[in-house]
């Protein structure tokens, strides 16, 4: 039984240790953001899309995703483990961006009041 155990304990520590991927679908509303990895500034995509986000940079890891669309402000997603056995559900299998409609400065100048 000790045996078995020990077996046990280094087998799901192998899978912890490998590293996990999760497949993940990223959207925005509006769609056609720019998505970016924070974390090495890469550009994975434009919403909607699928992919395979892998923890490759050990435990207690942060994922954080920034989401870009032409008059909108930025939206910053962020994902930290909790335990090194919950690697494969730290991001979500759907991440879902939601955009807030940035302020636009009119080009016409303030009407004066004429006295």
């Amino acid at each position: 039984m000790k045996q078995f155990l020990s077996r046990a304990i280094v087998s799901a520590a192998a899978v912890v240790l490998a590293g996990c991927a999760t497949q993940v679908q990223f959207e925005s509303s509006p769609p056609g953001a720019e998505v970016t990895y924070d974390r090495n500034g890469t550009v994975l995509g434009t919403t909607p899309f699928s992919m395979s986000i892998k923890d490759d940079f050990g435990w207690f890891s942060v994922y954080q995703f920034t989401a870009r669309l032409d008059g909108y402000e930025p939206v910053v997603l962020s994902f930290a483990e909790r335990t090194p056995l919950d690697a494969q559900q730290v991001v979500p299998s759907v991440v879902r961006f939601e955009f807030k409609k940035t302020p636009v400065a009119s080009a016409e100048p303030a009407a004066s009041a004429v006295q």
